[in-house]
């Protein structure tokens, strides 16, 4: 049944991902028509990851505790395609722009939920996890790579009435899953056996980590608004903008699909592939920002394999070593950290620009940060190999789950101390 329901799983994302092409083009376009401010992208930015800070840890805890996973992925379903019907005549209202854009994306929060929970229940194996999560991003990228230019497309003709076929495909993935509501997701096995496969890792490697995935997260938050300061100008930069989004998940596809054969081949780590992606995706910020549209293309490819070198094997990580019953409420502390700063990394960015500051330079101050962050990270995952498997504070042995948990608590708390500038 589980494999059914990946399979399942593939088609409702495969819908799902061309809705996101359509919202990922059509809204910021209709929102820099209706303002013409850079700055409002920086704001589009921020409502739509504000459900990924605010709401990831409440949402994970909703769907760790049932077991009839099925059910909240088929209802965010439905309630995006009315959201996303409801936007085309409030798109002139900036305002409400904004909190249904949030709306949307805190309902794509459970059906993404829904497929990482479900991948973490079919097995513990790293190789097959790198392949299940390999194999789910190739067939999304290969959608996305023909999805991205079409949404171009629509959005140049058709404006923000694009959103319709994009309720269409939300409609027709829920459908899919009606069969399969009463279905249960867990993880086979004894508790035991969980037990003994959880990560325990120290609390100042926690720290670390998380302090590096904030820093980095800020640097690349940059990509997009230097993407729109190079088209703004350009009178069909919306098609333009679909083209480059396709060779993004060019990118991406290369990517999975190299992961996808190592995985079924038994070499597919997943540390290197990690570093490699953070490596990568720095270098894309020092060559988006030359002044030339035509810089835009190797920026963007590289963007895509890197994304997708460091977003399937932090997944794996994830799913190898966190009990499936607390997997979403952890992945959500995660997902909110690093999220939190890309709609303050655009924001900042755009005022920047707007002021005046060169392009250029930005790009090399975004491009210099994310490079040590990446740095900083391969040295932090050395450090972890020589403080071996089990690490102690005070004598205990302390899993990754408590401490990610415990952490996420003290640095939300701590954070509120410092005054703002």
């Amino acid at each position: 049944m589980k494999r059914t329901l990946y399979r399942l799983h593939m088609l409702t994302s495969s819908f799902r991902i061309i809705g996101d092409a359509i919202e990922s083009v059509a809204l910021p376009w209709s929102l820099l028509d209706t303002t013409g401010s850079l700055v409002s992208i920086g704001g589009f930015a921020l409502f739509t990851h504000l459900p990924w800070v605010i709401l990831l840890p409440l949402l994970g805890k909703t769907l760790d505790r049932t077991t009839k996973k099925v059910r909240l992925a088929f209802l965010a379903l439905i309630l995006q395609a009315v959201l996303a019907v409801l936007i085309i005549p409030l798109s002139s209202n900036v305002w409400a722009f904004y909190l249904i854009v949030s709306g949307i994306s805190a309902l794509d929060i459970l059906h993404r939920y829904y497929g990482f929970s479900l991948v973490a229940s079919m097995t513990l194996d790293e190789s097959e996890l790198q392949g299940l999560n390999a194999a789910l991003a190739t067939l999304g990228n290969g959608v996305s790579l023909v999805a991205f230019p079409l949404a171009g497309f629509l959005a140049y003709r058709l404006g923000i009435r694009t959103m319709l076929i994009d309720a269409v495909l939300l409609l027709l993935g829920a459908l899919t899953l009606l069969p399969y509501l009463n279905v249960e997701v867990k993880r086979e096995g004894t508790a035991e056996t969980r037990e003994e496969q959880r990560l325990q890792i120290s609390r100042g490697l926690v720290v670390g980590i998380l302090a590096l995935v904030l820093l980095f997260n800020f640097a690349l938050g940059s990509f997009r608004i230097f993407v729109f300061a190079s088209l703004r100008e350009l009178a069909k930069g919306k098609v333009l903008y679909g083209i480059l989004q396709g060779l993004t998940t060019a990118g991406s596809l290369v990517a999975v699909v190299g992961l996808t054969y190592l995985a079924h081949r038994r070499r597919a780590g997943l540390k290197r592939p990690l570093v490699a992606g953070m490596l990568l995706q720095s270098i894309t910020l020092l060559i988006v920002g030359v002044p030339a549209v035509i810089a835009l293309f190797p920026a963007v490819f590289l963007l895509g394999f890197g994304r997708e070198l460091l977003n399937v094997s932090f997944d794996s990580l994830m799913q190898k070593f966190l009990p499936l019953e607390s997997l979403g409420t952890v992945k959500g502390v995660f997902d909110a950290l690093a999220t939190l700063v890309i709609p303050l990394s655009q924001l900042t960015f755009a005022w920047l620009i707007e002021r005046g500051e060169d392009v250029l330079r930005t790009s090399i101050i975004a491009a210099s940060a994310a490079f040590l962050a990446s740095v900083l990270l391969v040295f932090t995952l050395f450090k972890s190999r020589e403080l071996g498997h089990n690490t102690t504070v005070k004598g205990k042995v302390i899993n990754l789950e408590t401490l990610v948990v415990w952490d996420a608590t003290w640095m939300t708390t701590s954070k509120q101390s410092f005054p703002s500038s």
